[in-house]
């Protein structure tokens, strides 16, 4: 104990202090100088874990349309909309603001972080079959379904068109139908968006040429959305960029989610009487049109009928215009107070695909310029079955407005 005394009291503690501090700068500027002093600095404080983001489905980035809502707690508002280049532009979801329920997805759809591993173009998703079980896939050179006879390559099937063959994946190595169309599980050649007043929009362009050696002519799509508070506008421009005539048709295949997933109380409008025929045989068209007049599958009434819990799944056609506007077909939810409508704004689309199993929370309604199987000998000709000959230079254009409001709001759709 003395001699600690003595050494405390002795004017030694402050010049040892001093030497020690000057022999961590000399070890510090000796490590500086020979690279290591940063391997210091890693030691006591190491650097914070990067994230790494995979790309989205396709392998492209996801386009994310968004807004903020302006009347919170007042009207049903329409806040983002997301969308997949690398994957034809599915419009993956779309979210809307809803008075006492916040945001609301509108589309049926899994996380986004999952999306890849669904989309893989892997196994059953190799021509992008996935694609049409989630969001809304855009649907070209055709809508719906299409059938075809074996070419002795395994899961592909061909039609006839003009004296042309035409050739298409099976939905499945058993099937003698398509998937839907030729975009699924294509990527975008560019995508630009910009920014509105009351929202945003995006373009995306894929140079799709002649669809792999599968469609007569080269051809160049276009695919645009606009978001703003009450509307999403979506615009499909396919022009004919090569030398020969090819058949073009256009489709959108979502599903539309009942958040409350009160099935049986939601209501849906369906502006026509008749539907399409099919043979409950062979899943293939009949070629004539009947009337739903009074039966279960009429939903032209005003307002809207209830869904109830009876499975649905027709093709409506000569669709019945509103007053100043397209044909209105609406979805609604009571129980969270709003109706989406769906609103065909080019004479091109001639028909509404409707689809609703008995035991989901969700309805498709699509507009497509197409009806099903349409090389079929049922119609004749193809352009009976709403395909149009697309000659070089040509353009074919397919819009569609989608419109949120509170129920008993009168709908602001105006072409």
């Amino acid at each position: 104990m003395q001699g600690g005394s003595n050494f405390t009291t002795s004017g030694w503690v402050t010049p040892s202090i001093v030497g020690l501090l000057c022999l961590g700068l000399l070890i510090a500027a000796y490590e500086r100088g020979h690279g290591n002093f940063h391997k210091l600095q890693t030691r006591i404080n190491p650097p914070a874990p990067t994230e790494v983001v995979p790309p989205g489905p396709g392998g492209q980035d996801p386009v994310r349309l968004s807004r903020s809502a302006s009347n919170i707690g007042k009207n049903a508002e329409l806040i983002s909309a997301t969308f997949l280049p690398g994957r034809g532009m599915n419009v993956f979801q779309i979210t809307a603001m809803i008075p006492g329920h916040g945001e609301v997805p509108l589309l049926v759809s899994p996380e986004l972080a999952s999306a890849a591993g669904i989309m893989s173009g892997q196994d059953e998703d190799a021509n992008g079959s996935a694609s049409t079980s989630l969001g809304g896939a855009i649907l070209v050179p055709w809508a719906q379904s299409l059938s075809g006879t074996p070419t002795g390559t395994p899961g592909v099937l061909q039609t006839a068109w003009n004296g042309r063959r035409l050739t298409f994946p099976a939905a499945n190595s058993r099937s003698n139908m398509s998937v839907e169309g030729l975009l699924l599980s294509r990527g975008a050649d560019s995508v630009k968006s910009d920014v509105l007043p009351d929202g945003q929009s995006a373009s995306a362009v894929f140079n799709a040429g002649d669809f792999t050696g599968r469609w007569p002519s080269t051809i160049e799509v276009t695919v645009q959305a606009q978001l703003t508070s009450h509307d999403l506008d979506l615009t499909v421009t396919a022009t004919n960029t090569g030398q020969q005539p090819a058949p073009f048709g256009v489709g959108w295949h979502p599903f539309f989610s009942i958040p409350s997933g009160n099935r049986s109380n939601a209501l849906l409008r369906i502006p026509s009487q008749s539907i399409m025929e099919v043979d409950h045989r062979s899943g293939l068209p009949t070629g004539r049109m009947v009337t739903v007049d009074n039966s279960l599958s009429d939903f032209s009434q005003s307002g809207g009928t209830r869904l109830g819990m009876d499975r649905l799944n027709e093709t409506y056609t000569n669709l019945k215009s509103g007053v100043g506007s397209g044909p209105v077909a609406e979805i609604s939810d009571p129980a969270y107070n709003f109706k989406l409508s769906v609103i065909p704004l080019t004479a091109s689309i001639s028909n509404l695909r409707v689809i609703a199993p008995a035991d989901k929370s969700w309805v498709s309604i699509g507009p497509n310029t197409n009806l099903d199987d349409p090389f079929g000998p049922e119609w004749g000709n193809p352009e009976n079955a709403g395909m149009v000959t697309l000659a070089p230079g040509a353009t074919l254009r397919w819009k569609v407005r989608i419109e949120i409001s509170l129920l008993g709001a009168a709908s602001a759709s105006v072409p």
